[in-house]
């Protein structure tokens, strides 16, 4: 549900005009255009959500990290597409590479956290057991 709910959310800020569109026009440092910054964090966004959702799955760590990447690089490719078809937006492959890079950090991000982490299912906060001491 959440990896839904994150790709429906890039797919309208991509089809419609955002929110105070053309008033930030640089990012962080001032250094990457304000929309290379949301394209970065959206793909970014996607992949660790993409990531979770298949934590559980017994498949090897490299697998995973496949599935993720291509999964986030290829939902950016078409949503690149079909921003191609729509007259008030653009597409890029300077955009889809920013997609690629956010995807990548993130998966590699997740991938060294998840060794230090782990995961549980729970019904209520009640149900976490104290260490022992």
């Amino acid at each position: 549900m959440g990896v839904g709910v994150v790709a429906e959310t890039i797919l309208y800020f991509s089809v419609f005009t955002p929110p105070g569109s053309g008033v930030i026009r640089t990012g962080p440092l001032g250094a990457v255009p304000y929309s290379t910054w949301l394209h970065g964090l959206a793909y970014a966004g996607l992949a660790v959500t993409l990531a979770y959702a298949l934590q559980d799955r017994p498949w090897r760590d490299r697998t995973v990290l496949i599935v993720v990447f291509v999964g986030a690089v290829g939902y950016g490719g078409s949503i690149e597409l079909l921003q191609s078809t729509l007259a008030a937006r653009t597409a890029g492959f300077g955009d889809l590479l920013v997609n690629a890079i956010g995807a990548a950090v993130a998966a590699v991000s997740w991938r060294v956290l998840t060794r230090w982490v782990r995961f549980y299912r729970l019904r209520r906060v009640t149900d976490i057991e104290q260490p022992i001491q």
